[in-house]
């Protein structure tokens, strides 16, 4: 027994030997993908940090120095401009009422969808999921004409209702594809043991998949936001009344007469953006969750 053993423990670091030998060592992989992430993630990084640094740029000097990226000047005049010469409270507020019943829509009828057709008995399911995944590759410039002329129709034109309806639609292809997925992922078992213990589908549903599909939803929370509150095409298409537009759609009231004001229309930007960045540094650790439960 005792030679048999000490048999046993030459051979396993043997074969640990050749297994890392053929895999690679994992400091060493480590190190490459840290070697070929920094250049990239420094290089994604690049414009960011240039339309923050133009934001500074002094409306009095236009100047900018290091190819272009920062001003000559650095002052946060332009942020107290846009302030004066817009309402921005009113257009953050626009921007608000059209994400958040957006988001809280789809989410909940994502998630509601998704759960039908990964557990229930529905009639005609694989055709309703092909259907699903042909509305994602659907453009979204090819549908503004139809969109505006339905609006028009259901008298939903310069109305807030109206938008939030539209990204509803166009959200819940991608919510229900991810939050199926994360459902599926969910043993059988524990829905065959939940209806042998009395529970119906709607308690199945809130008690069990909702919560365990929590990193799903961040997903599409975060999608969902990305979408509703960065569009600008279909804002300007479906809304023609200034007291109605969202934030996204400020810049365009530095076309003309402002555009001796680079820095102002660089400030409009970051503040656009300030919103979804917080939003993702909110809920990171979700959606990484999710996105890698949608890989597997």
């Amino acid at each position: 027994m005792t030679a048999m053993n000490e048999t046993r423990n030459l051979i396993v670091p043997k074969e640990a030997a050749k297994t890392r030998s053929r895999h690679g060592a994992p400091g060493r992989r480590v190190g490459w993908l840290h070697f070929v992430l920094v250049p990239l993630s420094v290089l994604w990084l690049v414009p960011i940090i240039m339309v923050i640094g133009l934001s500074m740029m002094p409306p009095n000097n236009p100047g900018t120095q290091f190819f272009g990226i920062f001003p000559e000047e650095f002052s946060i005049k332009n942020y107290f401009t846009i302030w004066a010469q817009n309402p921005i409270l009113l257009h953050l507020l626009n921007s608000l009422l059209i994400t958040v019943p957006s988001v809280l829509l789809v989410c909940v009828l994502g998630s509601m969808t998704a759960f039908a057709l990964a557990r229930l008995r529905v009639p005609l399911k694989a055709l309703i999921f092909g259907i699903l995944i042909l509305a994602l590759i659907l453009p979204m410039s090819s549908i503004v004409v139809a969109t505006f002329r339905i609006l028009q129709s259901m008298q939903l034109y310069n109305n807030l209702l109206g938008l939030v309806l539209v990204y509803t639609a166009l959200g819940l292809p991608f919510a229900v594809i991810i939050i199926r997925t994360s459902y599926l992922a969910i043993p059988l078992e524990t829905y065959e043991a939940a209806r042998l213990d009395g529970a119906s589908s709607w308690q199945i549903f809130w008690r069990i998949y909702l919560p365990l599909g929590k990193p799903a939803l961040a997903v599409v929370a975060v999608w969902q936001t990305m979408m509703s509150w960065n569009d600008f095409l279909l804002p300007l298409v479906t809304l023609g009344d200034n007291a109605l537009k969202p934030l996204t759609l400020v810049p365009l009231a530095y076309r003309g007469m402002y555009l001796s004001q680079p820095g102002a229309l660089f400030a409009i930007l970051v503040l656009i953006s300030i919103p979804v960045v917080l939003l993702f540094l909110f809920i990171q650790k979700y959606l990484v969750n999710g996105l890698s439960g949608a890989i597997k």
